[in-house]
């Protein structure tokens, strides 16, 4: 077990800073503004990005002055919408735990190394990558959506879309919802997934008229 810990000691040592040993709690696991505002209301904000642009685009067809960012805009929507669906799949079927159901914070579940066999018998802890901050990564859509068409607006968006992730991502971690390495792999999976979608649907290809 010392071995297993050595190995994740920069995810353990960043969640050391927020859990309380002598109480054997995460303080701010139900912190008000962490809980609500950083979690449920931005996840909310998220959705309404999307929806905003999906609505938008089909604003499009009744707005002249919005039809040349039409497809951009449904590009924004759909890299989204699937950037987040794989996160969630990927988290629904993973074994790893998030730190408030780890023995060593409390909880019940082991911790094992990101690519090793889990101990048999292990529930699926479902924690692993982070879905949370996957919303504030998946605004780096809007980079692939506008690079030909507003490249400095798409770079401004890509390091927002960065930003975001990762506050919300540290969000979570302030809470014992997730490990640093949760977050940090949610944006990989989120830009390789907006990648791949680009390589197979480029942005400045038309699917809509």
């Amino acid at each position: 077990m010392l071995t297993i810990y050595s190995k994740v000691q920069w995810d353990i040592s960043l969640t050391n800073l927020f859990f309380d040993a002598q109480q054997q709690v995460f303080s701010l696991k139900r912190h008000e503004f962490l809980s609500q505002w950083m979690h449920v209301d931005l996840k909310w904000l998220m959705v309404a990005i999307a929806l905003s642009s999906l609505g938008l685009s089909a604003a499009s067809y009744q707005f002249s002055n919005l039809k040349v960012y039409r497809k951009s805009l449904l590009w924004v929507f759909v890299g989204m919408v699937v950037a987040t669906t794989a996160v969630s799949i990927l988290k629904h079927y993973n074994q790893h735990g998030c730190p408030w159901d780890i023995a060593m914070y409390g909880g019940d579940l082991p911790l094992f190394e990101l690519f090793a066999t889990p101990p048999a018998g292990v529930e699926a802890g479902r924690c692993f990558p982070a879905g949370h901050p996957s919303g504030g990564f998946a605004l780096m859509a809007f980079y692939f959506a506008f690079m030909h068409s507003r490249p400095r607006f798409a770079n401004k968006m890509l390091w927002l879309g960065l930003a975001m992730g990762l506050l919300m991502g540290l969000t979570q971690v302030m809470r014992g919802a997730h490990f640093l390495s949760h977050v940090l792999w949610s944006g990989w999976v989120v830009w390789v997934v907006l990648l791949l979608l680009y390589w197979i649907w480029p942005s400045n290809k038309a699917l809509l008229t």
